[in-house]
């Protein structure tokens, strides 16, 4: 099998080890392969069309859609071209073709899963924007925690893995965002703060993953402090994130 993958995606690894088989990889795009993955917002549709009908993919993977300002909607017409469509963000206003799969947005590169004991009750590691500066004063009520900036990847999933909770903050639009499924993968409970209608479009498509919603971060540090006080069982978040995975690998192979 043979993959054409953009150069420099962010998902890279978790595309290649997680989702696709093993197969050959060019970094050209304008090289036959059976699957074609590109960031839709480094492109002009009509520029990934020519590609798509001169090369005919059985599988289109188009990454990079967060905002939605940005109108990318016209993408979505590519699932006309290939057998399988995959892609990551859910926009209620943009129609979507029947052969469409959402996927999460996975790891970055360089994460790794790790299996440690839990010694932290939360943790949170990345840069402060939107909501996250209310969210830490907010978490900062519950101890035995771990704050920082940014680090390396394996450290960060390290200390993921370490910890109870993750609170996510809102990325630069989108409430998804790639720490989610970090601290999924492992065994972190995300915690993820919004009004009750944006939560269940933003995630419809993720099968109901055991973190913890609320509507303010008030209402997420008291869940929380609930959910410590009765015990905590980590094991039904590396299930979730087991099977939604292998149920997009099992549509991936029945294509290929």
């Amino acid at each position: 099998m043979r993959i054409a993958l953009e150069k420099g995606l962010w998902e890279s690894d978790f595309l290649l080890k997680e989702i696709l088989p093993k197969g050959e990889v060019s970094h050209n795009l304008n090289e036959r392969g059976e699957v074609l993955i590109f960031a839709s917002r480094a492109h002009s549709f009509n520029e990934i069309l020519s590609i798509v009908e001169k090369l005919k993919p059985r599988i289109i993977i188009c990454l990079s859609d967060e905002l939605i300002v940005e109108d990318l909607q016209q993408f979505n017409q590519l699932g006309n071209y290939c057998d399988l469509f995959l892609r990551q963000y859910h926009h209620p206003q943009y129609t979507y073709t029947s052969n469409t799969i959402h996927i999460p947005l996975g790891c970055t590169n360089g994460c790794k899963v790790f299996n440690e004991s839990k010694v932290l009750n939360w943790s949170f590691l990345g840069e402060i924007k939107n909501d996250r500066q209310e969210m830490l004063n907010e978490f900062h009520k519950i101890s035995k925690n771990f704050v920082g900036r940014s680090a390396p990847k394996d450290l960060m999933c390290k200390i993921y893995s370490k910890s109870i909770f993750v609170p996510c903050g809102r990325g630069n639009s989108s409430l998804d965002c790639f720490r989610l499924y970090e601290a999924s993968m492992n065994g972190a409970i995300p915690v993820v703060v919004g009004s009750k209608e944006e939560i269940e479009c933003t995630f419809m498509y993720e099968e109901n993953p055991p973190w913890v919603f609320a509507e303010t971060w008030g209402e997420a540090v008291k869940k929380c402090q609930s959910m410590l006080e009765y015990g905590m069982n980590n094991t039904s978040i590396l299930n979730w994130w087991e099977n939604r995975i292998q149920k997009i690998k099992s549509k991936v192979l029945e294509v290929l």
